[in-house]
């Protein structure tokens, strides 16, 4: 009889990006999907408890709820209550699951949370060994930590740092401050690329011989709030003012801005650089995982030397399969497959939509007519990038493109888009084999990839690729294919299926929706292509 473990980030410490993982006792990936795309609330802000992920997993796994028979929990909930002199808030470990829609009584285990981030990442990479680096807002206590990692053995943590030097909570207090959100750290990181010159150093944390130096100082009893509230002020005060004099659609040209973007983009590079040294240089181990939020960065990801591996999922979704992880790890090394979440369902009323047989044919008809097309087809990925599962396509060879598809998802006007190839034998950007499978390491065009794509060339030579493994994406795999036939390069921009303020379309029926509602051409479904007429 199979055992089958739940991995959740939930509970009270839980404030965004609820999730849920379900894993059998070889630790196989069966289901795993954020609360975000069923609840259609981004980030699942607010959400405590992901309900609706954890029986979308069962669901999608075929397996009844008495059946799953231990729940992991990406937090250390009662140490976390403790430390804030407070009782937990649960009464007991049955309160806790019956919260999660589980009435039986699995075992209930808590991990914490740079211990689920750690996991997450090492197992997901097939690797024997690695170093691995967490680097986040905050986890109970500390923002970033060291790990060195075994196939078979416990991590092992060698080096930690506390909330004041949280590069999450820096970063985000400077995309607060430029008008993009508590959230908007991607849209921070394009915004930097438009700087030129010399980067600014504003001296908020700096790195060396003795660790990391906080501007915030050393306190380790800062907490979340008083973090943020004393980073919001290092912002402004390196700024000079409370906030930008351009609205979010013209900030590249607010020389301010750009300056306080490529100020936090700086910091994070540098540092990151420095704590994946010391990770080498600690655990003697050359292989690096990163993890955490700011494992997001790709712009980081980038200008990391060396072979670094940063899972689909590093943000904190990541730490429901970690902390899964925890209880049953791999048996086998093999690095995550991200398609893991439900499939769309059927096909709905199509309101006048024409529907066909899908055929790569087809598809490659309309994106050479310069047409947006939709995929939303197989299990959805699982992470906040389209991986060819819920993305939309089209042409990246024409420069009007990017901003036509910024018209369409109604974003800025600046802000870049990637390509999608599955070709190993092209020399159209720098090559790096994890980084690029799940699109979170950027890399700069050579001359023909830029003469090639432009619509996918960001302001500062960059792009952010995705690489499709064989049998990745087999519709996607055969566009490619159809598109080489016909004298094209095998490479498409990608971009998310979605339109502002919400996640990637989970289902047929959300796809078709957000494809009317914005404006774009056509719709592949699993049983039907879609035709909508584009614009109206």
């Amino acid at each position: 009889m199979s055992t089958y473990i739940l991995g959740v980030n939930a509970g009270t410490a839980t404030f965004h990006d609820a999730a849920a993982c379900l894993i059998d006792e070889e630790g196989t990936v069966l289901a795993y999907v954020e609360e975000e795309r069923l609840s259609r609330v981004r980030h699942a802000v607010g959400t405590h408890m992901p309900t609706l992920a954890v029986d979308a997993c069962l669901r999608t796994a075929g397996i009844e709820a008495h059946q799953v028979d231990a729940v992991a929990v990406g937090w250390d909930e009662p140490r976390l209550a403790a430390a804030a002199g407070r009782r937990w808030e649960f009464t007991s470990p049955s309160h806790f699951l019956a919260a999660l829609g589980l009435p039986h009584r699995p075992s209930l285990h808590f991990v914490p949370h740079h211990q689920a981030h750690a996991a997450s990442a090492f197992h997901a990479s097939g690797a024997q060994d690695s170093a691995v680096v967490v680097i986040d807002g905050n986890g109970e206590s500390e923002a970033t930590s060291l790990w060195r990692a075994r196939r078979g053995h416990p991590l092992v943590q060698v080096a930690i740092w506390p909330q004041a030097t949280s590069l999450g909570h820096l970063y985000e207090a400077a995309s607060a401050w430029l008008g993009l959100g508590k959230r908007g750290a991607g849209k921070t990181m394009g915004l930097a690329a438009y700087h030129t010159g010399q980067r600014p150093d504003p001296g908020w944390l700096r790195v060396g011989e003795h660790g990391v130096i906080s501007a915030l100082g050393d306190d380790p009893a800062l907490d979340y709030a008083a973090t943020r509230a004393r980073w919001a002020n290092q912002v402004t005060r390196f700024a000079g003012a409370t906030g930008p004099s351009h609205p979010p659609a013209t900030l590249p040209q607010d020389e301010r801005a750009v300056r306080v973007a490529a100020a936090a983009q700086t910091t994070v590079e540098t540092t990151v650089q420095w704590l994946v040294g010391q990770a080498r240089a600690l655990t003697g181990l050359e292989q690096v995982c990163i993890a955490g939020g700011v494992g997001l960065n790709c712009a980081t990801n980038g200008r990391l030397p060396g072979p670094v591996y940063a899972p689909p999922v590093p943000h904190d979704a990541g730490v429901a399969l970690g902390a899964a992880w925890t209880l049953a790890a791999p048996r086998e090394p093999k690095v995550l497959d991200p398609y893991t979440g439900p499939a769309p369902g059927p096909v709905p009323d199509l309101g006048g939509g024409r529907a066909q047989e899908v055929e790569a044919e087809r598809v490659v008809d309309l994106l050479e007519q310069g047409k947006v097309v939709g995929v939303c087809r197989g299990r959805s990925e699982v992470g906040p990038r389209a991986l060819g599962h819920r993305s939309f396509l089209a042409l990246p060879t024409d420069e009007g493109m990017r901003a036509h598809m910024n018209r369409l998802k109604r974003r800025e006007q600046w802000r870049p888009f990637g390509p999608l190839t599955h070709r190993e034998d092209h020399a159209w950007w720098e090559p790096s084999e994890h980084l690029h499978r799940y699109m979170l390491g950027a890399a700069h065009l050579t001359q023909d990839g830029a003469a090639l794509m432009p619509a996918v060339r960001h302001h500062d030579g960059t792009t952010r690729p995705q690489q499709l493994p064989p049998g990745g994406e087999d519709l996607v795999w055969e566009v490619l294919e159809v598109l080489s036939q016909r004298g094209h390069a095998p490479v498409l921009l990608n971009t998310s299926f979605n339109g502002p303020g919400e996640p990637l379309v989970q289902s047929a029926t959300q796809a078709l929706a957000c494809a009317r509602r914005l404006g774009a051409d056509a719709v592949v479904l699993d049983q039907a292509l879609v035709e909508l007429g584009g614009a109206t």
